[in-house]
């Protein structure tokens, strides 16, 4: 089910990685936790710093707590 916040959809795969990118681990990490090679997860990321309009992982991880995705 896709994840709707300030009018910017998240599929499944995109919000499991940015819960994941949330975390400690790093980006090779978080491709073999999805199942997914390294460039996929950088696909994901490029594509969310796009779309979210932010410049970094930590720009990702203020989005995600700021609408909900990752809770504290």
């Amino acid at each position: 089910m896709p994840v709707q916040r300030n009018s910017v959809k998240l599929n499944q795969r995109e919000t499991q990685f940015l819960q994941l990118a949330c975390s400690e681990l790093t980006y090779v990490q978080i491709a073999d936790q999805m199942c997914v090679s390294p460039r996929t997860v950088d696909g994901y990321r490029e594509s969310l710093f796009d779309r979210l309009q932010v410049k970094s992982r930590v720009g990702l991880a203020l989005w995600a707590v700021r609408t909900g995705v990752v809770a504290l």
